[in-house]
Parts: C-alpha cells; sequence; structure tokens
C-alpha cells in the first residue's frame, strides 16, 4: 500500500510537472508562431507593394518613351486613348497623359504642385544624360495621404508631355495576396511617409493585445516611402487553441496528488490516533491523557478553578474473562467505556490508564459535594443495567480534588488511587481521597527528630495489586455496611480527618461509606 501511495504521488508529480512544461512550451510554439505569421504576412505585404511600384513606373516609363520617339505632336484625342489605356492596365482611376490637362481619366493630376514638382525633377533626371542612374519614373507621397504618384516628363515635337498616375494606398498591395493575407486571419495596413528612407524592418512588439511588425519600404520611392504594418492578435491563453487537452491532463495530475496527499494525511492522522487512542475502547490512552491532565493543571492553577482526578477500576473482570473469554471481555470493556463517557459532561475527559482501569479527568471540580454527585452518576451509569447480554458490572472508583490533595498529576494519580482501593476494600461504590499526616522523621527518612507535624500526599504509595485483591460484594439496600477496613499507612504515621473539608456541610466523615 505504501509504496502505491509513493507511485501514485510520484506519478501525480511528473504529470503535473511535465503538463506544465508542456504548457509553456506549446505557449512559446504559439507565440513563435504568432511572430512568424506577422513577420511573413509584412515581408508579403512590403513586396506586393515595391512590384505595384515598380510596375507602375515601368508602364509610365514605357508610355513616355514611346510619345519621346513620336516627332508629331500629341493631340488630346490621343492623350485621352493613352490615359484609359494605361489606367486600365493599371486599374486605377487617375491617370493624365499629355501638355495640358485634356488627356485624364480623372483628377487633373497635371495641375498638382507635387506632380509638377516630380515631372521637373524627371525631367532634370532625363536632360542629365546618365540614363542608367536615373530613375524610370519618379514616386512621391500625395500630401493628402492618397496614394503614390508616379509621374514622367518627356519633350515631343517642341512640347513638355508629362504621363502622371496616381496609386491609391488599397492598391499597393495585389488583391491575391489581400486574400491570403486575410486567409491567415492578418490585418494588413499601408501607411505613406513623407521622408524618403531606406528599406527597413523594426522589431516585433506588442501593444493593446496584439502582435506588430512594420517595415518600412523606399525603393522605388523617390520622395517618401511607404510603411507596411501587420497585426496579429497576441492572446494565446493558458494553452492556446488546445485547453480541453490540457486541462484535462492537469486536473488528472491535480486528483492524483490531492489523492496521494489524502492518503499520506489519513496515515498521519491514523498514526496520531494510533499514539493517542486506545484501539480497543476509542478512549485517549494513558500518554495522551498525561498531556492532556499536565495542560488542564496549568490552566487550573492559573485561574484557581479547581480540578478533579478519578480512578475508576471494574470489579470482578478478572473472572469476566476468565469464565467468558477474552472476547467477551473486550465488548464488557469497550461498552463500559461508552458508558463512562455518557456519565460525564462534555468537558471531561475519559481515559483507559490500562487494563481494566479508567481514568476521569473534570476541570472546574472542585467540592467534595459536586464531586461525590458526579462520582455517584458515573457508578450508577455502569451499574444500573447489564453492560453485554445479561452481564453487569460494578465499578470502584477513588477521586483526588486539586490542589486539595495534590499539585500534579502524579500526586492525584496516587491519592486517587489510595482512594480506589479503599472504595474496594470496603465494597463501596466512591471514595474521595483523604490526607495522611505523617511525623518529619518518616517524611525525612534520616531518623532526626523533630517538632510538629507535616501533610503529604501519598506520593511513594505504590498500590496493592488489585486484580488479585478480595472484592467484597455489592451492599444489599436498606442494610448497614460493614465498618470500613483502614488502609495501611507508612510507620510513624497518623488518620486524621481533613482540616480542608469545610466547602460541604453535609460531608460525611471520612470513614463513614460513601454510598
Amino acid at each position: 500500500m505504501k509504496f502505491i501511495r509513493l507511485a501514485a504521488l510520484f506519478g501525480s508529480l511528473v504529470l503535473l510537472v511535465a503538463t506544465a512544461v508542456s504548457v509553456l512550451n506549446r505557449r512559446g510554439d504559439l507565440r513563435n508562431e504568432q511572430e512568424t505569421r506577422v513577420e511573413q504576412s509584412t515581408t508579403l505585404a512590403a513586396t506586393s507593394v515595391r512590384s505595384s511600384v515598380q510596375n507602375a513606373s515601368d508602364q509610365v516609363y514605357l508610355l513616355s518613351a514611346t510619345l519621346a520617339q513620336n516627332s508629331e505632336a500629341v493631340s488630346t484625342e490621343l492623350a485621352d486613348d493613352l490615359a484609359a489605356d494605361l489606367a486600365r492596365v493599371l486599374a486605377v482611376d487617375d491617370v493624365c497623359v499629355g501638355a495640358t490637362s485634356a488627356g485624364c481619366t480623372g483628377v487633373d493630376l497635371l495641375a498638382l504642385k507635387t506632380v509638377g514638382d516630380l515631372a521637373a525633377a524627371s525631367e532634370r533626371a532625363s536632360n542629365s544624360g546618365d540614363d542608367g542612374e536615373a530613375p524610370r519614373a519618379h514616386v512621391g507621397v500625395n500630401s493628402d495621404d492618397e496614394g503614390l504618384f508616379v509621374v514622367r516628363r518627356v519633350a515631343v515635337a517642341g512640347e513638355r508631355v508629362t504621363v502622371a498616375v496616381l496609386l491609391p494606398q488599397e492598391t499597393l498591395i495585389d488583391a491575391t495576396v489581400q486574400e491570403l493575407l486575410d486567409a491567415d486571419d492578418v490585418d494588413v495596413s499601408v501607411s505613406l511617409l513623407d521622408q524618403s528612407s531606406d528599406d527597413e524592418r523594426e522589431p516585433i512588439r506588442v501593444a493593446d493585445g496584439t502582435r506588430i511588425a512594420t517595415e518600412v519600404t523606399g525603393a522605388g520611392v523617390t520622395d517618401g516611402a511607404v510603411v507596411v504594418e501587420s497585426r496579429v492578435d497576441a492572446s494565446i491563453g493558458i494553452v492556446g487553441d488546445e485547453p480541453a487537452r490540457y486541462g484535462l491532463l492537469l486536473a488528472l495530475g491535480t486528483v492524483l496528488l490531492a489523492l496521494a496527499g489524502w492518503t499520506f494525511l489519513v496515515e498521519r492522522r491514523q498514526l496520531e490516533r494510533r499514539a493517542t487512542t486506545d484501539e480497543l475502547t476509542g478512549l485517549i490512552n494513558r500518554r495522551e491523557f498525561e498531556r492532556v491532565s499536565e495542560a488542564e493543571l496549568d490552566v487550573a492553577d492559573r485561574f484557581n478553578s479547581g480540578l478533579c482526578v478519578m480512578v475508576v477500576d471494574l470489579n470482578g473482570f478478572k473472572q469476566v474473562n476468565d469464565t467468558l473469554g477474552h472476547q467477551f471481555g473486550d465488548l464488557v470493556l469497550a461498552a463500559s467505556s461508552e458508558r463512562l463517557v455518557a456519565a460525564v459532561r462534555d468537558t471531561d475527559v475519559v481515559g483507559r490508564w490500562g487494563g481494566d482501569e479508567f481514568v476521569i479527568l473534570l476541570p472546574g471540580l472542585a467540592e467534595r459535594g459536586a464531586v461525590r454527585k458526579s462520582a455517584e452518576r458515573i457508578w450508577n451509569s455502569l451499574a444500573s443495567s447489564p453492560v453485554v447480554g445479561d452481564t453487569s458490572m460494578t465499578a470502584s472508583i477513588g477521586a483526588a480534588i486539586f490542589p486539595r490533595h495534590g499539585v500534579t498529576l502524579d500526586s492525584l494519580m496516587r491519592a486517587a488511587d489510595v482512594a480506589m482501593y479503599e472504595a474496594k476494600s470496603t465494597g463501596v461504590g466512591h471514595r474521595i481521597a483523604d490526607t495522611i499526616i505523617v511525623s518529619e522523621s518518616a517524611l525525612d527518612g534520616d531518623g532526626s527528630s523533630g517538632e510538629g507535624t507535616a501533610t503529604i500526599s501519598t506520593d511513594k504509595y505504590a498500590g496493592p495489586d488489585r486484580r488479585h485483591s478480595p472484592v467484597p460484594p455489592p451492599p444489599v439496600p436498606g442494610e448497614e455496611l460493614a465498618e470500613p477496613v483502614p488502609l495501611p499507612l507508612p510507620d510513624g504515621a497518623a488518620r486524621v480527618d481533613d482540616p480542608t473539608d469545610v466547602d460541604d456541610p453535609t460531608d460525611v466523615d471520612r470513614d463513614e461509606v460513601s454510598r
């Protein structure tokens, strides 16, 4: 059983640790997956932007180069046709071709200052004579952030002919690429910068619950730059998209750990119970009774609340064991312990001292009259009816009161033991301890003489073997009891009445029998 419990504990710990490590690894994998998605999406979108800008530049360059080779002036009809064809090829709305604003498919781009500046810059580059270094077309950012202008100016038949195209931001990313990004659940946005910049990628960051990757592209843009930003949801949760599996593993490990811990706790409580409880009767054992009594004695001494210790010895229990067997004797002991518990208060403590002897601790009980009533109630609880089958039991009860008969548990137990033996010897149900007076020489043990006497408890009294002592029959109601047999005392001792016994006016003399 112990091996199984240790195996369950080890297995539960391994399962919990493995699950925790798996959860951490899974979270790391999900984080890496998010970073990969957002990084790849940014790269794909930035590549699409560069491709769109390059394609527009190439188309504008080809058209302008074709016009430059034409020796005739560009008519209005030709400009309109060329603008419409270019708009269809680039899939845009705003294209202007010509020396004036006549050849435009939409907005008059040639009237815009930004377009004029880009056209002048492209003209200067064409006139520089170094066509290999000059851009195919000049690309600039619209001041209203509407998109990119792609512009080139050439000389045709003595006139300056300008080709201008406006690429809206939403068209910078190809439609096919946008569908892929949407399918990957990535939000990609494009913004424009007025300042020129080289291609640059910023570190991936997390803001407002989203993981963000940003790339700045300046390739092909002569005046400004394009910023591509990709966003994915950064929430991972405890285990990402597999909460059921990891939740089951964690629950299983927790249950196994709880069961293992519970069995250890049960075993510990069982060990504690075995160490403090008598297995046969369920009462506390001698060691636990001593511990509880010491604590109660400390309380009684501190608050002057009084305390009583009773020793209860079953009469004739040896004959029950000899005639009916030890198993039946065990039943008698268990039933007797139940009656003892039922006869005392909830605050009282009943324990098994050993064999057929029980001890009872009654905190707060200091008056002899109250002690006598408690002893009578306990005796009647045992003798009122058979305890097991038709077997009846009586008991001899001795009581000692703190601090009258002792201030330690040992002295109280010895005083109660003497009183119990007196009750057993005289055939009465209970007896309260008396005080023994001895001479100082008997107390000192050195033979020296001294004046006066000293009062001591019966600390040195070991007690006879009561289990082999004759037990007189119980008294018959209505008949007088025989004269009590006095208890033998040490040399030089004299039995006297208790001088402190003034609390109960109805208390009988110490030589009278307590019924």
